[in-house]
């Protein structure tokens, strides 16, 4: 919501209290005053009371005081006024803050920060690594190939792995990986920390293969051919 006509559309009505509000405070203020007796003079005999019949009682005025009501509206008009050029300072600074924009990582970089912290298979329980190098797998491939597949069971992940963009031996392995997690992660498996290491090459082997090359990257000269081997002598001649 903005707030720039919100604060003049105030700043409107604040004037125009303060222009309704002045004539009746100088009015009031200018109001007539009972005649004074001039010095020497004596003040005109007044009757007495009557104590049986009382007169009617002048009117009382009622309404806002004008010098408060006046010295209100003036401090919401600065408030407003304030306001305003708050607004504007803000705005006008905003423009001026230059964004710095943290450019999203690629996926195969996440991913191998992301089995490097688990690179240290002594120290971390078998379950939790198969857990998190499945969500490790699952959320590469999603972030390379566009598949949903954190949110899919193993059988729902199984047909969409034979539909990747890779090798397929590559995929074979990846499947076999995915089914052997499984035992381990729900259903209590142990497992020996030489598999660990092996599975952590494969995941690590799955990310490399499935990298695109760098255009940037400058393109790996060809190997220079071998000499040929030096002609073989008649025997007896040197």
């Amino acid at each position: 919501m903005r707030r720039g006509p919100i604060i003049g559309f105030g700043l409107v009505i604040a004037m125009l209290c303060l222009w309704l509000g002045l004539p009746v405070a100088i009015a009031q203020q200018a109001a007539p005053a009972s005649p004074s007796v001039p010095p020497g003079q004596a003040a005109p005999a007044t009757p007495a009371p009557m104590t049986d019949i009382h007169d009617i009682r002048p009117p009382i005025p009622v309404g806002f005081d004008a010098p408060w009501l006046i010295l209100a509206l003036v401090a919401l008009a600065a408030i407003l006024v304030a306001a305003g050029l708050f607004w504007w300072w803000k705005r006008h600074r905003r423009r001026r803050t230059i964004e710095t924009i943290v450019p999203e990582l690629p996926p195969e970089m996440i991913a191998n920060q992301a089995l490097d912290a688990i690179g240290d298979v002594r120290c971390i329980d078998g379950k939790l690594f198969y857990f998190r190098l499945s969500a490790i797998l699952r959320q590469y491939v999603f972030g390379r190939f566009g598949v949903g597949a954190p949110e899919m069971t193993t059988e729902e992940f199984m047909p969409c792995i034979d539909r990747l963009a890779v090798d397929r031996e590559l995929a074979r392995q990846f499947k076999q990986l995915c089914r052997a997690m499984d035992p381990v992660k729900f259903g209590g498996v142990t497992t020996m920390e030489r598999q660990m290491e092996g599975d952590l090459m494969f995941a690590r082997t799955f990310v490399r293969q499935t990298t695109p090359p760098d255009p940037a990257a400058p393109a790996e000269e060809p190997a220079a051919p071998s000499p040929p081997p030096p002609p073989l002598l008649p025997q007896g001649k040197e």
